[in-house]
């Protein structure tokens, strides 16, 4: 059983790592976004029906994809070792242990992130394979 001041303690500290990990997911959808901003970005921007002479722009972003990934990989790692580590202290703080929205929303930023990031990457890999 855990007393009060511990209680306070563990909520305190979770409540530091909130806004790390709202800042982690933004980086991990930056980063993706970024990444897939050279290749991905513009072809899902011509299939919405979004076009224009400023899209060719965006391949100047094409040597700039290395660090781009660097910062969704360090983000994503960041985000997910906080939110296991918020999780933990709410599981053993309070047994049963729920997601909260916010929680989820920092899940899914983290998802998608990860997913543009690693389309970016397997787009980069296999393209030059069928040309």
């Amino acid at each position: 059983m855990h007393d009060a001041t511990t209680a306070r303690t563990s909520r305190t500290e979770q409540s530091k790592l909130s806004p790390l990990r709202g800042t982690a997911s933004v980086g991990a959808l930056m980063g993706g976004l970024l990444a897939s901003s050279c290749c991905i970005l513009p072809l899902v921007l011509v299939s919405l029906g979004a076009g224009g002479a400023w899209m060719s722009n965006l391949t100047a972003l094409a040597p700039y994809q290395p660090v781009f990934l660097g910062l969704a990989v360090m983000s994503i790692t960041g985000g997910v070792w906080l939110s296991r580590r918020a999780r933990n202290q709410a599981c053993a703080l309070d047994g049963p242990c729920a997601k909260t929205i916010t929680q989820k929303r920092y899940t899914i930023g983290l998802w998608v992130g990860g997913t543009l990031a690693l389309t970016a990457v397997a787009v980069n890999t296999l393209v030059p394979l069928f040309y």
